[in-house]
């Protein structure tokens, strides 16, 4: 999942509650280089005031995590762009390993 702003928070949600990710081959990748700022707070509700300040993607896989404790190493967070400067991470093989892509992202 690219993005762990308002959208991703509620994909995110949406997937912990149904599971997914959470079978022997399963894993979601969440990515996001922002931080959670008060202006967030009030759209993104996986994030609470004591969160301010921290990575978006770590935060957010952390609650993904609390509402399902399936997800224990089958989540991990990043925060990297997937841009033409993480090319070397997000690889062709790297794609080729996922089963679903999600653009969670609100703007370009």
């Amino acid at each position: 999942m690219v993005g762990a702003g308002a959208i991703g928070c509620e994909l995110l949600k949406n997937y912990a509650m149904l599971g997914i990710g959470t079978g022997d081959k399963g894993h979601i990748t969440l990515t996001d280089p922002d931080v959670i700022e008060v202006s967030n707070l009030n759209r993104q509700f996986l994030f609470q005031e004591k969160h301010l300040r921290k990575p978006k993607s770590v935060t957010a896989a952390a609650a993904a995590l609390r509402m399902n404790k399936k997800l224990k190493d089958h989540i991990s967070a990043r925060l990297d762009k997937i841009h033409d400067g993480t090319a070397d991470i997000y690889t062709e093989e790297f794609y080729s390993r996922q089963t679903i892509v999600t653009n969670a992202l609100d703007n370009v």
